[in-house]
């Protein structure tokens, strides 16, 4: 139950950042930030989500687990496929920025 409840958490966190992230996305967009505020501001994302994988998800063992395992499993699973694409997208980002600062 714990670990259930532990990704749970993290499951939130992700959302957020995950949000964050397309919240960022969209304010450059629309010129709202700066291309270095938003290089800053998705830099405290891909920090925050690293240490969400590294720190709480990775940390989730599902080995020990009698009740709960399996579902356990799938979301730790999930969790880590999201920050791939978290990752992924945030490095489409920062290559977006990138151009923009050529211009």
């Amino acid at each position: 139950a714990e670990a259930i409840a532990g990704l749970r958490e993290t499951g939130e966190e992700l959302a957020s950042l995950e949000g964050q992230a397309e919240e960022i996305a969209f304010q450059l967009d629309c010129q709202a930030l700066t291309v270095g505020q938003a290089r800053t501001e998705l830099a405290q994302v891909e920090a925050k989500a690293k240490r969400l994988e590294c720190e709480r998800v990775d940390a989730v063992y599902t080995s020990e687990l009698s009740s709960g395992k399996a579902e356990a499993k799938t979301e730790k699973k999930d969790q880590l496929a999201r920050l791939e694409a978290l990752f992924q997208r945030l490095e489409v980002l920062f290559g977006k920025i990138k151009e923009l600062e050529r211009r």
